[in-house]
């Protein structure tokens, strides 16, 4: 199973929530979401998951519930069903989305412009950094895998999720697939990589909000405003600091990194895709 990793930087404190970090979707209530579920013989069947049961997933399908062994999963569904035991409370997703303080338009108006592929290459970069300090062979540049990651940054932001598998169901090898990655026929190095690995991320725009206070109500705010430099250490600093995210940056076994990034108001979503 590809690894799948995802966190929340927030106000000053770095949230993280789960073993692997990966948070549910705001707009798929998992439990209440029906889905195509295949075994490996491609017999498919619409049903909700509900939960696990010893070696097995429960599905309830016209209000009966079925156990499927989870050997006999796909490897999309069991890619699937590991974020949802991860991180399987979607109102768990909301409230740690609320540690991010909400800005006004006023106070946006004074952030900064972010050079968005610039972040990007300083991202990317600094992954490289830690793998050669290791001696771990650097990732290559691979500009149609950093077109999927751009896109599922931007569809997180647009759709209202955070998840490696959008509302569609789509992990990130179904993305590229969808998006005709050429990587999937056939890498550039001839070697046999049948899927991707993943780290989403998502970190406020500042570093700090300190806020004035009089009679019990805030009169003031001042943002502190991160440039791209300093965003890109918070990003792969909290990346490095998740043993799983790190797992991804250092694999030994990966050659290319995509890294995309979107910028909504004072949210930014980062994607690494590794093949």
């Amino acid at each position: 199973m590809k690894k799948l990793n995802s966190f929340f930087l927030g106000f000053l404190p770095l949230v993280l929530v789960g073993a692997g970090f990966v948070f549910g979707s705001a707009v798929d209530e998992r439990r209440g979401q029906l889905r195509s579920w295949t075994d490996k013989d491609g017999r498919t069947i619409q049903a909700y998951l509900k939960g696990m049961k010893g070696e097995g997933v429960l599905l309830v399908k016209d209000g009966k519930e079925y156990l499927f062994p989870i050997s006999r999963l796909s490897r999309s569904d069991r890619t699937y069903l590991n974020d949802w035991l991860e991180f399987p409370n979607p109102k768990e997703y909301a409230r740690h989305a609320e540690t991010f303080p909400v800005l006004s338009d006023k106070e946006l108006e004074t952030a900064p412009p972010l050079a968005l592929e610039l972040l990007e290459k300083k991202v990317f970069d600094l992954t490289n950094d830690e793998r050669k300090a290791l001696g771990i062979i650097v990732l290559k540049a691979y500009e149609e895998l950093d077109s999927v990651a751009r896109r599922h940054s931007e569809d997180m932001s647009v759709r209202g999720f955070f998840a490696h598998h959008n509302p569609d169901g789509d992990s990130p090898t179904d993305r590229a697939r969808k998006a005709g990655f050429s990587g999937l026929v056939k890498s550039p190095d001839g070697k046999p990589r049948p899927g991707l690995s993943e780290n989403i991320a998502r970190v406020g725009r500042y570093s700090s909000i300190r806020q004035s206070v009089r009679n019990e109500k805030v009169v003031n705010r001042r943002i502190g405003w991160q440039k791209e430099d300093a965003l890109a250490r918070q990003i792969v600093q909290g990346l490095l600091n998740s043993p799983e995210h790190k797992k991804n940056m250092l694999d030994p076994t990966k050659a290319y990194l995509g890294v995309g990034i979107y910028v909504f108001r004072e949210h930014v979503f980062v994607t690494q895709n590794f093949f």
